[in-house]
């Protein structure tokens, strides 16, 4: 295989793709409470509400970007992409001499607002690094070192390194 695709972790569209997964499910309970309770409201404003959160969910949900690399080619572009659409532009990929795994652990703090709960604790990013003429030239984070190590072996063994 020639292209090895990243899924950012950390890209800001966590919080679009959980509320595009809350309109899903209010949109399914929407439509099938019409199914099951009587309602004085016309059929055509529970489909339209129903299906205009279904719709908004899928969009919402569908939103995510990343990293795709074309060793074939050497190339590599950061997209972002919403239900099929992809943009983003292909760039030459520098000369990669190294490439290792970093743990990143830090502590989460979260200020209290009396709302919602707060969470502490301590959290472990894995970060494959990619190095070009010694400097940092990209860092890929992954949740799992197992992951991680996974996605090291791809990119080394098709960079060749």
């Amino acid at each position: 295989m020639q292209y090895f695709k990243y899924k950012s972790q950390n890209d800001g569209t966590k919080g679009p793709r959980l509320l595009g997964q809350i309109f899903l499910a209010s949109g399914i309970v929407v439509i099938l409470t019409a199914f099951f309770v009587e309602l004085d409201t016309a059929p055509v404003k529970i489909a339209l509400v129903g299906g205009g959160a279904l719709v908004l969910g899928i969009f919402l949900s569908s939103i995510n970007s990343g990293i795709l690399f074309d060793f074939r080619n050497k190339k590599f572009k950061e997209y972002q992409k919403i239900l099929w659409f992809e943009s983003g532009e292909w760039v030459e990929l520098p000369e990669i001499n190294h490439a290792e795994i970093i743990h990143h652990t830090y502590r989460t703090s979260f200020i209290p607002n009396g709302i919602t709960p707060t969470f502490n604790g301590l959290i472990t990013i894995y970060k494959v690094v990619l190095l070009a003429d010694g400097t940092k030239f990209l860092a890929l984070d992954f949740a799992t070192e197992k992951d991680a190590v996974a996605g090291l072996e791809v990119i080394k063994e098709r960079l060749g390194i």
